[in-house]
């Protein structure tokens, strides 16, 4: 046998992680580097003797240990935190599935058949009609098991089928479960079954009427979006003591219509973060960084436990039941929080999918987290190389509070005033595009000297935003001042602040917590779920009531403003009677 020499018989290493189903986001993210979205060599040679990548290969380097792996680019220097894309296309795919009814009650009943959860919308060439019911509802026979079912009214087997308009309206009006349940007088076991039965019907709905989205003339509505998250609080339950956890709720809106695309919450409900730790263990993941890792998508249960342990470390306990207080520590019996930086990046794939079917030209808008703006950079790497995706971010002092916001918003408009040389009666008084076009004339004087790439300080302070500063991620030499100053005056989150506000009101669960000197810091409020997975329901009810129903005093709906409805969603309309 020929000997093989011992370094030629060592495999290549891999410095980064593997392409999953076609999704790679390990590259620079530096959207003003000549390297933006160009793949660096992903062997490891340190050792090996192996040749320095070729001119194909982007130059770079990959330093860091655990979760803090980052490639820095040869060319501008910017590390871009190595992600786990295998993680990526599992919650991507999870969320996609969230879109989608499950299909199991239009479809053959035995679980054992092949054409079980297959429903008669998506495949009628599976089933034979037979006929109808007595009371007319439509038989069908599966071609495959000869076993028959009906699709009838999705409310027929519901029971005091009256409540079901009434809950819906009380829980979008700031309502709490308990006085749902008194005031409708169903026990609380009804209430949590008739909110299953709306959000199955609102999915079933949103189904169907979504798909439009993908057709929608986007340059006619609107090419502009904004993203956000909030951070919403769950009463996690312990025996001795009480924690409050925070999961980010993460949205798109359409910016001229209010429409809101997507929204997401940080929680799986089918996961499980004490078989995760188990598996890790098994396979090795453990000792891996979290990029190069089977399970990167969720929290483990000694993360969860860890950060517990944290966030009620200064709360102050009896000493009788000091020693045991950990026994009573206990982790969601279902389901798993899922990573921010994987949501974030499902999140933009999931938006990437909706618009991809327009050749317009698309601007983003995100909050200052670095991690979002890398992400849609990441999701619309080939259409902002192109120049058809402009990704800003805005950055404001939210936590002002209202005299100090009134005080900077007549300061912006007496700049204003002096800048135009209109009083306020004349600009009041101008047309919304001649407003613009002015305000576009004054940004452009501003903008001499402006450093590429450099933050945009908006001088005209308004109440929603103060002290706003708008970072233009895709800044480029080639963009005209004219379109800068355009972009800098488009730059809001006032769409998807807007929405945020109207769920913290309207949402009991969703209020923020108090905390007074009494309670030693901690933040607790009876009204807060205890099962993660209600609250998913909850914010997914609330948004189809903004986008598709209104108030009383709603005239156009987001839906109607986006040409996906011609007029309100009313009660009937959802529960078919």
């Amino acid at each position: 046998m020929q000997y093989v020499p011992q370094k030629s018989a060592t495999a290549v290493k891999r410095r980064i992680p593997l392409p999953f189903f076609g999704v790679d986001v390990n590259f620079c993210r530096n959207a003003q580097c000549a390297q933006f979205g160009l793949h660096p060599d992903p062997r490891d040679g340190r050792g090996l003797g192996i040749s320095p990548p070729n001119a194909n290969f982007p130059r770079g380097t990959v330093g860091g240990i655990g979760d803090k792996k980052a490639f820095t680019c040869g060319y501008c220097g910017v590390e871009s935190v190595l992600k786990n894309n295998r993680a990526i296309v599992e919650e991507y795919t999870r969320l996609r599935r969230l879109q989608r009814p499950s299909g199991v009650g239009k479809s053959c009943r035995k679980a054992e058949c092949l054409f079980y959860g297959r429903s008669v919308d998506d495949c009628p060439q599976l089933y034979w009609k037979t006929g109808r019911t007595s009371a007319g509802h439509q038989r069908y026979s599966c071609k495959r098991c000869r076993s028959t079912f009906t699709v009838g009214n999705p409310a027929r087997n519901h029971r005091r089928q009256s409540k079901n308009g009434q809950v819906l309206k009380l829980l979008v009006h700031g309502n709490s479960l308990s006085k749902i349940s008194e005031i409708v007088d169903l026990a609380p076991r009804d209430v949590y079954r008739k909110l299953d039965f709306i959000y199955d019907r609102i999915r079933d709905f949103t189904a169907r009427r979504e798909v439009d989205l993908q057709g929608t003339d986007w340059e006619r509505y609107g090419r502009r979006f904004a993203t956000d998250s909030q951070t919403l609080t769950l009463n996690w339950p312990n025996r001795k003591k009480r924690a409050s956890v925070a999961v980010q709720h993460l949205c798109t809106a359409h910016a001229n219509s209010g429409y809101i695309v997507l929204g997401h919450l940080q929680f799986d409900p089918a996961g499980d973060m004490e078989q995760i730790e188990v598996d890790m263990a098994i396979n090795g993941d453990s000792t891996k960084a979290r990029c190069f890792r089977r399970h990167g998508r969720l929290w483990t249960a000694a993360e969860f436990k860890k950060y517990l342990d944290d966030i009620t470390a200064k709360v102050v306990l009896d000493p009788e039941i000091a020693p045991d207080v950990d026994l009573g520590l206990q982790l969601p019996h279902e389901g798993g929080l899922v990573r921010h930086d994987i949501q974030q990046y499902a999140h933009a794939l999931m938006l990437r999918r909706m618009v991809s079917g327009s050749d317009c030209r698309f601007y983003f808008v995100q909050d200052g987290d670095a991690g979002l703006s890398k992400a849609f950079l990441a999701a619309f790497a080939p259409e902002v190389q192109t120049g058809r995706v402009d990704v800003a971010t805005v950055a404001f002092d939210k936590y002002q509070v209202n005299d100090v916001r009134e005080t900077l918003w007549v300061q912006g408009r007496r700049e204003l005033r002096t800048d135009l040389g209109l009083t306020a009666h004349q600009i009041d008084c101008l047309p919304e595009k001649v407003f613009n076009e002015e305000i576009d004339r004054e940004i452009v004087k501003r903008l001499a000297g402006h450093r590429l790439g450099a933050p945009f300080a908006w001088p005209y302070h308004t109440k929603s935003e103060p002290s706003r500063v708008v970072d233009l991620k895709t800044d480029r030499p080639e963009l005209t001042t004219e379109r800068y100053a355009r972009l800098m005056r488009l730059a809001t989150l006032r769409s998807v602040d807007s929405y945020f506000h109207k769920i913290r009101s309207n949402i009991r669960p969703a209020s923020r917590p108090v905390s007074t000197p009494s309670n030693n810091g901690r933040t607790w409020d009876r009204h807060f779920l205890y099962k993660p997975e209600m609250l998913i329901k909850i914010i997914e009810i609330y948004r189809f009531h903004h986008n598709w129903m209104g108030t009383r005093q709603t005239k156009m709906t987001p839906a109607m403003k986006l040409g996906l409805a011609k007029g309100r969603v009313y009660e009937r309309d959802l529960f078919g009677n």
